[in-house]
């Protein structure tokens, strides 16, 4: 056997076997929580915060999920991993899918050329789509019972294999309500007044600040953002010229308004 595979070996047999050794309370390993509407995707990051620990040398973990509430797209090496040796990521990188989560299994260098800092640093990311119906929830965490043979949770400090301190994530399947606003409020002080249509012509004209809602800008409710709102809405105010649709002068939304349309309105419950 070649020198390079024998070290290789000795290393991962250092990851896979965590028997005997206690967990570090100087490694902290957690997974990221979030919200995510059904059947939409979001990222799941892993975190490992060694910041009063020593420099690590590579690491091996599972993360289990529930195939019911979360399909596992894929998964990758996190941020700070990637960026290691110059940016050509770890030495040795393997990772592996399942149903149920996956595992992931890394030595940085294997001339101990360069180290992990202590410090907290994004080290797995796995990419999920949600299965679960508004209002349901899912729990992620590090687990040992992954891959054949089984893949241990440790992080490699001077060549120790050292299980770490693990703190589980929950995600939340959530439909954020539909955001309420006052049509006309285009600068979103909760009135409806000059300063909204100085607001509508800077925006417009200026490179002002966009409007939050576009629904409260369209103060003539015909589907376009143009002078006519700014205009209408002086008319209302010195002219006595009609004043704005529904929503006014009340906090509402609109027919077939949809969350991405509207930001929520401060002034607006």
């Amino acid at each position: 056997m070649k020198i390079k595979e024998v070290l290789c070996c000795s290393i991962l047999l250092t990851f896979f076997s965590s028997a005997g050794i206690e967990a570090g309370n100087d490694y902290n390993l957690t997974v990221e929580g979030g919200e995510v509407a059904p059947g939409g995707d979001i990222d799941i990051s892993v975190f490992v915060d060694s910041s009063s620990g020593g420099d690590i040398q590579g690491w091996s973990w599972g993360i289990c999920s529930d195939p019911a509430a979360l399909t596992l797209n894929d998964a990758v090496v996190g941020s700070e991993a990637s960026a290691l040796n110059g940016g050509d990521g770890p030495d040795f990188n393997e990772m592996a899918t399942f149903a149920d989560g996956y595992t992931v299994g890394v030595v940085i260098c294997f001339t101990g050329c360069e180290v992990l800092d202590p410090g907290i640093a994004e080290l797995s990311r796995g990419s999920y789509t949600n299965n679960m119906p508004d209002g349901s929830s899912t729990t992620l965490n590090s687990c040992d019972t992954l891959g054949n043979p089984q893949v241990a949770t440790v992080v490699v400090v001077g060549g120790a294999s050292i299980p770490p301190v693990s703190n589980a994530g929950t995600v939340t399947s959530y439909v954020p309500p539909i955001a309420s606003h006052i049509r006309g409020d285009s600068n979103n002080d909760g009135k409806v007044n000059i300063a909204d249509g100085i607001h509508i012509l800077t925006s417009l004209f200026q490179g002002g600040p966009a409007a939050a809602c576009e629904s409260a800008m369209d103060v003539t409710d015909d589907g376009s953002l143009d002078p006519a709102d700014a205009i209408f809405v002086f008319n209302y105010r010195f002219s006595d010229g009609p004043a704005p649709s529904a929503p006014f002068p009340d906090c509402g939304v609109v027919s077939g308004q949809t969350l991405e349309d509207c930001e929520s309105h401060s002034s607006c419950p």
